[in-house]
Order: C-alpha cells, then structure tokens, then sequence
C-alpha cells in the first residue's frame, strides 16, 4: 500500500512539475477511474485504499507545481514559454 501511494506521489510531482493544468486534470482523471475499477473489482475496502493513491497524486501536484517556482526563482530552471496573461 505505502509503495503504491509513493509511487503516485512521484508520478504527481513529476507531472505537476513539467506539465500543465489540463494534463494534471487527465492524470487525476485516470487515478479516479482506477479507484472505481479497484472498488469495482475488490470490493468497498480496496476503493477505500485506491483513494490514498488519488490524494497521493492530489499532493504529489502541488509538490511539483512548488517545486518548478523554487527552481524557477533559483535560476535552475527554465521558466514556461507561454506567455502569462496580464491580468
């Protein structure tokens, strides 16, 4: 269970830090039906530890997001090249 979580957690953070908004949505979108799968197929118990791995994902994408800023204001890494929308 702790590597499943983990390894949804890295694939989130991975995700958040080098792709956009929609992408994430799709990633989420894909966990969500692996837990209705798992719910499905498993019974209610197993739903219920699939939706660690979604939460996991959930984190992982923030830690990722953060994680681009932090290397972006360092200098470490290359800022988008999409221009940001005044607002």
């Amino acid at each position: 269970m702790i590597s499943v979580i983990a390894l949804h957690f890295v694939a989130g953070a991975v995700a958040g830090s080098m792709f956009t908004v929609r992408t994430l949505l799709a990633l989420v979108g894909i966990v969500l039906i692996e837990c209705v799968t798992a719910t499905v197929a498993l019974g209610f118990a197993a739903g219920l530890c699939s939706v660690g791995g979604l939460v996991a994902v959930q984190i992982g994408d923030l830690a990722g997001i953060y994680l681009r800023s932090v290397l972006e204001h360092a200098g470490i890494a290359q800022p988008s090249i999409r221009p940001h929308h005044p607002r």
